[in-house]
């Protein structure tokens, strides 16, 4: 049997669940010799800061780069991508379309989880605006 999953992206925000989700993601991708796309997004409403900016993006690249070194590992092909947005949910749902993703693997929620008591407000965003399936990892 030919699995139809080629691509899977993560939301990779290095929090312990999507963490998790990585490693669901790693799962799925090695039997069906997946590619994963890991996706590092930093909201950038109010930052004005060169600075600020560039350390955000580094700390993202330091999230991606966990992964990858998970990936090549398990043998499985990882691109990274670091983004700056300000709709974290939006820029997710846009990016797998972009990309033709199979599937988008995630944690259930971010690094704040106290602001979500059940399910992460851009978790449930994906959930609800994706049009390819969507697996929470909580």
């Amino acid at each position: 049997m030919v699995s139809s999953i080629k691509k899977i992206l993560v939301p990779l925000d290095g929090s312990k669940t999507s963490m998790r989700g990585f490693r669901v993601a790693l799962g799925i991708a090695k039997p069906s010799k997946a590619k994963i796309l890991g996706l590092n997004i930093s909201p950038m409403v109010f930052v004005k800061s060169q600075e600020t900016k560039k350390r955000i993006s580094e700390n993202g690249e330091k999230t991606v780069n966990v992964a990858k070194k998970l990936a090549v590992k398990e043998g499985i092909v990882f691109i990274g991508y670091v983004k700056l947005h300000a709709n974290i949910g939006r820029s997710i749902v846009e990016f797998a379309s972009k990309e033709h993703a199979d599937m988008i693997v995630m944690g259930s929620k971010g690094p704040d989880p106290e602001f979500n008591v059940f399910l992460g407000s851009v978790a449930n965003y994906v959930v609800h605006k994706s049009k390819i399936p969507v697996t929470i990892v909580k």
